[in-house]
């Protein structure tokens, strides 16, 4: 009875989480259509993007309070967070004004290199090591970019070089933020990391609108409703879903979910706005989102086989006392009970701690 229970369990958070994840690709998909939906309605890039992260902020912070989290505990750390919030504003603002230059399927497609260029940086900086599944994965994403830029004045509209460097600026932007908040928010619980980056980049919207005259808030309904859109959609219900599924899949099968984010946002494109892409453009996306998978190939392989069957820990812990007693020529008592399976399993054939001889 125990046995098929766990296994239905199971399977029902498993569907969970894929359903959490792609929930959570739809809604960053949707970003750069409602973006573009709110410039047609009158609102501003700015002004999109500070009523986003304002709202976004505020919600988050209600979630971080409802989880017990809200209070941080190192301001230095929180600092840094929220400093990192003005380059995802940098970041933000590169890829909405690209989106209002050049089609939303095109942007996003120039977008999704961040992953190629994240493990390049990581490679630079010596964060991870050089290998050639990583080089394949590079190499496919930019020939996926040549192509993409091949068809770009043939089926999408003009050429604008322009909003091309505009979206592969907010890429590569994005990239140094993964890189940097990859460190700084193991540290930190993740509703409240999401709410100080958010804060930051409120802030920094917030200020730079008013200071340049380009924050107005008097906008029509349909330009309020594309903004709390980004807002709730592409802000709190995106981050809020891809981080329940990362609970329930773990961070590999859901990265390779959130590779359905580009042709989802292509989708939406031509449904919503007309676009069309060439056929270099659709091989082209293709490379792009086969690299991003490439770079989860050692999660597909892990999760295809199946974790290793391990011995006891109680059983390695007694074979480990034996061995330390054969070798020392003295009687000892293994402290199984103190001894968890982790600790031997990472151990390995390091001898297991013993009690009095």
């Amino acid at each position: 009875m125990s046995a098929p229970a766990s296994s239905s369990a199971a399977d029902r958070r498993e569907r969970e989480g894929v359903l959490l994840c792609v929930s959570s690709a739809t809604c960053f998909a949707a970003t750069m259509v409602v973006a573009k939906l709110g410039h047609r309605a009158g609102a501003t890039v700015v002004t999109l993007l500070a009523v986003r992260f304002t709202v976004g902020a505020a919600l988050l912070w209600l979630v971080a309070a409802r989880r017990g989290v809200a209070r941080v505990a190192e301001p230095r750390r929180a600092r840094v967070a929220f400093a990192l919030g003005f380059l995802l504003a940098t970041q933000a603002g590169l890829t909405f004004s690209a989106v209002m230059r050049i089609h939303v399927s095109l942007a996003e497609l120039l977008m999704f290199t961040y992953p190629a260029l994240v493990v390049l940086g990581a490679i630079a900086l010596r964060h991870e090591p050089f290998s050639r599944r990583r080089m394949v994965a590079l190499a496919l994403s930019l020939s996926g970019v040549a192509l993409v830029l091949a068809g770009a004045g043939a089926g999408s509209g003009a050429l604008d070089p322009l909003g091309i460097a505009l979206a592969l600026g907010g890429a590569t932007l994005f990239a140094c933020y993964v890189l940097t908040a990859a460190r700084v928010g193991a540290h930190l619980p993740a509703p409240t990391f999401a709410a100080l980056v958010c804060s930051g980049a409120a802030v920094a919207f917030v200020t730079a609108g008013s200071a340049a005259g380009t924050l107005h808030l008097a906008m029509s309904a349909q330009a309020w409703a594309c903004a709390l859109t980004l807002a709730l959609c592409s802000t709190l219900l995106a981050i809020g879903a891809f981080l329940a599924g990362v609970a329930r899949l773990g961070p590999g099968r859901a990265s390779i979910l959130a590779t359905l984010e580009p042709p989802l946002a292509c989708l939406l494109a031509f449904v919503v706005l007309g676009e069309r892409l060439t056929a270099p453009q659709l091989l082209g996306g293709a490379l792009v989102v086969s690299a991003a998978l490439v770079l989860q190939l050692r999660s597909i392989r892990s999760h295809g086989r199946g974790a290793p069957a391990l011995p006891s820990p109680r059983a390695a812990a007694r074979a480990l006392a034996r061995r330390a007693a054969g070798r020392r020529r003295v009687g000892v008592r293994a402290e199984v009970g103190r001894v968890p399976g982790a600790r031997v399993r990472r151990w390995g054939r390091r001898r297991a701690p013993v009690a009095r001889r």
